[in-house]
């Protein structure tokens, strides 16, 4: 699912990521106009699926590591912090633990994905213009 959702998503996420990380005055700062550069130059920015490799190297691992490390954590918290069944305790409780179990899984994926991240900021500048995922993570 995620491999289909970052193909629907790489022409916004590369046009918000252009936004971001050109110096001030150098590209449109407002979506439609950024959007319609984006397209109009095409061959220089590789719109609108130029990015969809580092995305699914940032996207993919932090799904992954997301659902992996949650139900982990889950099971941490009912093995060596609430000790009894489950079931036995308040629904209140088990929110509590669903939303921390979650919590400490984003922060986990976030350091999963974070040099996959910074590659698709760098995909963005100007002085990386032609440069392959691999030269930009060299």
């Amino acid at each position: 699912a995620e491999f289909f959702a970052d193909i629907a998503l790489c022409p916004m996420e590369m046009v918000k990521v252009k936004i971001q990380t050109s110096p001030t005055g150098s590209f449109p700062t407002t979506f439609v106009p950024a959007y319609n550069y984006m397209v109009n130059n095409r061959a220089d920015t590789r719109f609108p699926f130029g990015s969809v490799l580092p995305l699914w190297g940032r996207q993919i691992p932090y799904t992954m590591a997301k659902f992996f490390f949650f139900e982990k954590i889950v099971q941490l918290f009912y093995t060596h912090a609430l000790t009894a069944p489950k079931e036995t305790y308040s629904k209140s409780t088990q929110l509590t633990v669903t939303f921390a179990s979650g919590y400490i899984a984003g922060v986990i994926c976030a350091l999963v994905s974070q040099a996959p991240d910074n590659i698709v900021s760098q995909m963005g500048k100007a002085e990386n213009k032609g440069k392959s995922f691999g030269a930009i993570a060299a």
